[in-house]
């Protein structure tokens, strides 16, 4: 009998803990890859990538000039493409990171404790997209563009 109270009893120990560790849990999401997009500076720091790439193409072609073998030429293209990969790591970093900031400030200011990629929810979960865009924007001391407005109401 005792057994049987004490079984019971864990059983629905069990039951309420796990209840309360879901209803604990406040999920939310936001659409990283529109968040990328619509960065403040993503159109900057695009540009600075498209110029240093020319700058990297110019410099390699006025050293492939110089050149005699095809293993000299592909050590070459390897060296340059090795540098702009990094230079184009680095912007993406930049960006990223900023993003990731900004998503954990507005997940505590919402008392969101987990926030998953939007392709990850299959159903419920608050969207942060919008939130996430406004205090990005707000970061850098301007509004959103009606553009990126209009994009998040569709």
């Amino acid at each position: 009998m005792k057994r049987k109270i004490f079984g019971i009893m864990l059983v629905f120990i069990m039951v309420l803990s796990s209840s309360a560790l879901a209803a604990a849990a406040t999920i939310g999401y936001v659409d990283f890859e529109f968040l990328f997009y619509s960065h403040p500076e993503y159109e900057a720091k695009n540009r600075e990538l498209q110029e240093s790439a020319e700058r990297l193409y110019n410099e390699a072609q006025a050293e492939a000039e110089k050149l005699e073998t095809q293993e000299e030429i592909d050590a070459l293209a390897a060296r340059y493409e090795e540098q702009f990969e990094e230079i184009e790591h680095n912007v993406r970093l930049a960006l990223i990171t900023f993003i990731l900031q900004i998503i954990e400030q507005v997940a505590q200011q919402q008392g969101i404790d987990v926030v998953l990629p939007e392709s990850s929810v299959i159903y419920g979960g608050i969207n942060l997209t919008a939130p996430v865009i406004e205090a990005m924007y707000n970061a850098y001391g301007i509004s959103v563009p009606s553009a990126i407005r209009d994009l998040l109401q569709e």
